[in-house]
Formats: structure tokens, C-alpha cells, sequence
């Protein structure tokens, strides 16, 4: 027994050694995910159990499909991340990645032989299922969220068409015969995003156009979980004066009541604009949504929301004056549609002249909001930045989050139950080579681990970590309970590891 143990302790710090470190407490060195010859690019975030993160990205020279698990400090929850595809392609595009209930995470993805596939992977590293949801055609940029009823649903670009379809989580079975698909006699509807509404039923988004260089605009769709369309068979027009830039494909998120709120910049001119469609297709904010302020003097792009604790909308952008290096990061809130921050909204980086301010991004912080964003000094060289916003719009703190050296872009971000962020990102020293960074920003907007809520390895509350606490872990090992301090869903070398580190 006692070598099988001595064994099982070397196994344990072997693996927790060879762990990523956690999230970092210096903005000069912020956590390195991932960092290969190859570009390692596309970062995404979805929460995993017990404070835990999933981040995927593209890896390797074939932009293979990669996902590692981070525990609420930072470090690795699993040996090596998964690999979740080999790929042989020599360029991107899109893909979608979301986590349930349960705790497992799912990604869609196109492949070099022209189909879209969706997987399953266990809060373990496991694959669990892989389908294949289509083949033929041109197949891009695949988009996947989870149900209320936990299904999981995948939408992708099939031609000038969205073909949608839902899978069973534990089986991967599809429920419809053939994918759903979403179409317009003379236009083209490409899928932009697709998020959870109520009663099963999902809603989908789509960037409709009818010409290459037409005018492009939003459309909704509310799918039911049989497959039915409750909505216009065209969909719903988020709005319909201006254009979508070209290649813009944003975001929406549920407002918690069976309906979205859309955000998006229109081009001539560059600016800003949220609607609210609600559970039924009714379009809350008017044909064309409301702009978040009401003048035109500056560019405003690349909009970024946030549904508040406290119910209020809150929409953070990049701002610029035309033909100039005068560059700003504003905001608006919104109550029912409603400014809140005045018709101009508010300063989280004031007007200034640099060479660039862009990739605003709402994130929470506490029960309050921040905007983190990107504040570059030169072509190679980005600062990450996070402003701690009042719900009047007052900026309460300024801190540097990323400041080492190059350049950082292609931003995700996901909450984390303590009221922090968790942010990942793209970048590096070269063009030629891009990382995956990630950082996290806990409510007291310090970075780093979050203060921890007792000692790690004390599984009898007593206020040490000794014998008795072993002898819990070791009665319950391969099983799971209050010895799984990694939250993995097993009692193994892990926990030991993180144990014995905390021996007192």
C-alpha cells in the first residue's frame, strides 16, 4: 500500500507540474495558453463546472480544433488539451463553442472535406461523440449554443443558405431527418449567431443580402424544438435602413425573457445601434432600433453588450474622428430602451490622439460592469486595458490588465461565478506567428487567482490540511464528493497533487 501510494503522490505532482501557471497577477505577463510554432489563433470561452473555463482555439499548420479546461486560478485541468479535430487547412473561418449544464462543451467546425461537424467533450478531456452534420457545397462558419431543454443546436453557411439542425447531448442523435433550412427566394441569409430562447426553442440570426456589394441587413428567426418557425418564413428585419459592414457578423444576446437584444454598427455613416425583439417577433425598440447616441460626429463601430444585474442593457464601442489618430472607447446604458448616459454617452477612455483604441468589450464585474479594451501605442504594439463603469456611467477605475509585448486582438470573454471575467486572446512579437493569452479580472478588479474561499485539500473544515483529509480523499478515490477539489468529476492524482501542495 504504502508504494502504491508514494506511487500515486510522484504521478500526482508529475501531472500538476506539467500544468499551465495560473492566471497571472502582473499585466507584463499574462497567461500563456498556448504557444507553438504554428499560429495558435481564434480563441472562445465557455464556463466548465466549479468556476472552471473552457477555451478552444485553432493550433498547428492545419488549424487543427484544440479545447483545454482552466480551473478558477488558471491552471490546466486536463495533461494536454484535447484535440478535438486534425485539420489540414490553410485558412479559417468562423466556429462556435458552448458549454450545458452537465458540464460538457461542444464545438462545430468546418473541414477539409467540405463538411461541418459538432462534438461533444466531458468535463474530463473525453470526446464523447462526434457528428457529422453536412457535407456538399461551401460550408463555413458553423455556430452552436445549448437549449434551455439542453439540446444541443449547430447552424452553418451552406452556399447562400443556413442549414440548422439539433442533436440529442447525451447520444448525439439529430432530431431532424435532414438539417432545417433557413433560405429567401433571390437573397441570401448566412447564419451570424444562434442563441437560447424559452420552451426548447432557439433563435437564430442571420445577415441577409441580395447582391455582394447590397445593402446587408439582420434577419431573427425563432425555431422551435420540432422545428417549426413560429415567425415569418423570411425571418424578422432587426432593422431595415443601412448596411452591415462587409464581412460583419455580429453577436446577439437572450434577454432572459424568450426574445434578444441585437447590437451592431451600420456604414454611411459608421454607427452604433441596439434593438430588442421579444418572444414573439415583436421588434420592442422600433423598425430600426435606437442608435446609441444621437449625433453622427464621430465613427462608432464594433459594439459590445452586456445585460446588467440590474436589467439594464449596457453597450460599450470604439470611437474615432474621420481621417485622424483621435481615437475614444464610450458607452451607453439603456433602461427599456431609454439612454441613460446622455445623447453624447459616456467616457471610459476619452477622445485622445494614439495610434488606435479598439475591441471594446462588456464584461462583469461584481454586481457592477467593466469595459475592458484594446490601447495600442504603435503597429506592434497593444495594451489591454479594463475601466471599472458606475451605473451612471462614472468611470470608478482605470488598471492595465496586458501590457507585454505585441500585438493582441480577436478578444473573447465569459463571466465567472464570483463576479469576475475571464478574458482569452490572440497575438504576439510577429504577424507571422500568433498566441492564445488569457487573463482573468476578479469583482475587486484585481487580477489573477480569485481570493480563495477556504484551504484547498481541507475536506473536514477544520483549518488544515493533514492525515484526517488524506484519508477522505484516499476513501473516496475514483469516485467524486467533496474530494474532488478540481471540480473534474473524479477523485484521482489531481486532487492529491493539490492536496499535499496545501499539507499543513
Amino acid at each position: 500500500m504504502r508504494s502504491l501510494l508514494c506511487a500515486t503522490v510522484f504521478s500526482a505532482l508529475a501531472c500538476a507540474s506539467a500544468a499551465l501557471a495560473d492566471y497571472s497577477t502582473s499585466p507584463a505577463s499574462p497567461l500563456s495558453l498556448v504557444a507553438t510554432a504554428a499560429d495558435d489563433v481564434q480563441p472562445k470561452i465557455a464556463a466548465g463546472p466549479a468556476d472552471s473555463h473552457y477555451i478552444s482555439y485553432f493550433t498547428g499548420s492545419g488549424y487543427d480544433v484544440a479545447l483545454q479546461r482552466l480551473d478558477k486560478d488558471g491552471k490546466a485541468m486536463w495533461k494536454s488539451p484535447t484535440l478535438v479535430k486534425d485539420r489540414t487547412l490553410s485558412s479559417t473561418t468562423d466556429y462556435g463553442m458552448a458549454s450545458d449544464s452537465l458540464g460538457n462543451a461542444y464545438v462545430a467546425y468546418d473541414t477539409a472535406a467540405a463538411q461541418i461537424e459538432v462534438s461533444a467533450i466531458s468535463p474530463t478531456g473525453s470526446i464523447l461523440w462526434t457528428v457529422v452534420m453536412t457535407t456538399g457545397g461551401f460550408v463555413a462558419s458553423a455556430q452552436v449554443t445549448v437549449a434551455s431543454d439542453g439540446f444541443v443546436w449547430v447552424a452553418h453557411v451552406q452556399d447562400a443558405t443556413t442549414r440548422v439542425q439539433r442533436f440529442d447531448p447525451v447520444s448525439g442523435a439529430a432530431t431532424f431527418v435532414s438539417p432545417l433550412t433557413v433560405n429567401e427566394t433571390g437573397a441570401t441569409q448566412n447564419v451570424a449567431d444562434i442563441e437560447p430562447s424559452i420552451g426548447g426553442a432557439v433563435i437564430l440570426s442571420c445577415v441577409r443580402y441580395t447582391t455582394f456589394l447590397g445593402a446587408k441587413i439582420l434577419r431573427a428567426h425563432r425555431i422551435e424544438s420540432n422545428g417549426t418557425r413560429p415567425w415569418a418564413a423570411i425571418g424578422v428585419s432587426v432593422f431595415t435602413t443601412g448596411s452591415l459592414q462587409f464581412g460583419n457578423f455580429p453577436q446577439f444576446i437572450p434577454d432572459g425573457a424568450g426574445g434578444g437584444y441585437f447590437a451592431w454598427y451600420a456604414t454611411g455613416p459608421l454607427q452604433c445601434h441596439v434593438q430588442r425583439i421579444d418572444a414573439n417577433g415583436a421588434l420592442i425598440y422600433g423598425t430600426n432600433g435606437t442608435s446609441v447616441t444621437t449625433t453622427t460626429t464621430f465613427e462608432r463601430v464594433d459594439p459590445s453588450m452586456l445585460l446588467g444585474a440590474d436589467g439594464r442593457l449596457y453597450v460599450f464601442w470604439g470611437q474615432h474622428t474621420a481621417a485622424s489618430s483621435i481615437y475614444g472607447v464610450y458607452g451607453q446604458c439603456f433602461a427599456k430602451g431609454v439612454r441613460q448616459w446622455g445623447i453624447l454617452g459616456a467616457a471610459i477612455e476619452p477622445m485622445g490622439t494614439t495610434y488606435s483604441r479598439t475591441f471594446a468589450r462588456a464584461i462583469r464585474l461584481g454586481d457592477g460592469v467593466g469595459c475592458t479594451y484594446d490601447d495600442s501605442t504603435s503597429a506592434i504594439q497593444d495594451n489591454l486595458k479594463c475601466a471599472a463603469v458606475s451605473a451612471t456611467g462614472a468611470v470608478k477605475s482605470t488598471f492595465e490588465v496586458a501590457t507585454n509585448p505585441g500585438s493582441k486582438y480577436r478578444f473573447a470573454t465569459a463571466s465567472a461565478v464570483d463576479g469576475g471575467s475571464v478574458l482569452a486572446w490572440q497575438g504576439g512579437v510577429s504577424t507571422g506567428a500568433s498566441d492564445v493569452w488569457a487573463a482573468r479580472i476578479n469583482a475587486d478588479n484585481t487580477l489573477g487567482p480569485p481570493a480563495p474561499a477556504g484551504i484547498a485539500g481541507d475536506l473536514n473544515g477544520d483549518g488544515a490540511v493533514n492525515a484526517q483529509d488524506l484519508a477522505i480523499l484516499l476513501s473516496s478515490w475514483g469516485g467524486s464528493g467533496i474530494a474532488d477539489i478540481d471540480g473534474d468529476g473524479v477523485v484521482d492524482a489531481q486532487d492529491l497533487a493539490i492536496l499535499l501542495s496545501a499539507w499543513t
